[in-house]
């Protein structure tokens, strides 16, 4: 006798209760959750955390703010790069637990006497006046440090300020369309700020800090630029997929080897691609200089004598 589920009626049916079972188990939360509407600043929050939790870090990218095409294109780049460097945090913490436990007292220890060690803290130390006087010099030794610090700690839990960030990171509203964000209610990257913004569909997006001093100089404008800077992005790309391998088969003995490893595969391809990139942007600002001269100048001749 035929086993009941080898007719193709059968077959469908047994298709219909494994969807419904499927169902079922969305519905009562145990199999899946939906992801939450993106239609308030908190909403966008949440659904990154939850691809966070996912393991699917390259979708934070999606809720990034894009004001274009070719900047969507860069953030799709920028979303694979996002999904690796999580990958390589997996990696780190289970090749060094120890290493990573010592790393998160270190943070605790500095969180409770004041002297935060993540690295939008140091980023933000920096941009402090005191901090913008020593630009022309090395910074001391011990903010060298913290910063090779918080680098480590961002490599080993690239994405634990959003797991963190229920209670933690709140919003406070600028206009109707912008929001500030905020951590245990202080702005992050004082004086700047980083900000949410509405976009025309009706969700919220985090905006990068572009307008950092140095930093608006710096970012594409032009499909020519884009371009390179995309490759920038795959250079650091690259360098993580190699250092997951390399921990992967045991060519890596501390962090502080993965860091210098980090330093040794960044440093020629990411030197060259700068290199590359601010030669384009000069070349690119002479050349608009010189059609803006050329314009002015047509403008000021006389109109030429027409026919007798």
């Amino acid at each position: 006798m035929p086993s009941p589920f080898t007719t193709a009626s059968s077959r469908v049916l047994h298709m219909g209760v494994l969807a419904c079972l499927a169902l079922c188990l969305c519905l009562s939360g145990a199999g899946c959750q939906r992801e939450p509407e993106r239609t308030t600043p908190e909403g966008t929050i949440a659904a990154a955390r939850m691809a966070v939790e996912r393991a699917d870090a390259r979708r934070v990218a999606d809720f990034i703010y894009a004001e274009n095409e070719d900047y969507r294109k860069l953030l799709r780049r920028f979303g694979r790069f996002m999904n690796n460097l999580q990958e390589l945090g997996v990696q780190i913490q289970k090749k060094f637990p120890q290493e990573i436990a010592a790393m998160q007292a270190k943070a605790e220890e500095a969180a409770k006497s004041g002297r935060a060690n993540t690295l939008m803290a140091q980023i933000g130390a920096q941009m402090r006046p005191q901090g913008m006087r020593r630009r022309g010099g090395p910074p001391p030794q011990d903010t060298r440090t913290a910063f090779e610090d918080a680098l480590k700690a961002l490599f080993a839990d690239p994405y634990k300020w959003l797991r963190e960030s229920e209670g933690r990171l709140t919003t406070t509203y600028l206009t109707d369309d912008s929001v500030a964000l905020l951590w245990d209610e202080q702005p992050i990257l004082p004086p700047i700020g980083m900000v949410m913004r509405r976009a025309e569909d009706g969700f919220w997006y985090f905006m990068l800090p572009t307008n950092l001093p140095g930093v608006s100089n710096f970012m594409p404008r032009t499909k020519e630029q884009f371009e390179i800077f995309g490759g920038l992005i795959t250079v650091f790309d690259r360098v993580v997929i190699d250092l997951t391998d390399d921990i992967k088969n045991n060519r890596v003995r501390s962090l502080d080897d993965m860091s210098r490893k980090a330093g040794e595969k960044l440093f020629i391809p990411a030197a060259m691609t700068f290199y590359a990139y601010t030669r384009m942007q000069d070349s690119q600002r002479r050349e608009a200089r010189a059609a803006e001269q050329a314009a002015r100048q047509a403008g000021s001749q006389p109109p030429s004598a027409g026919p007798n």
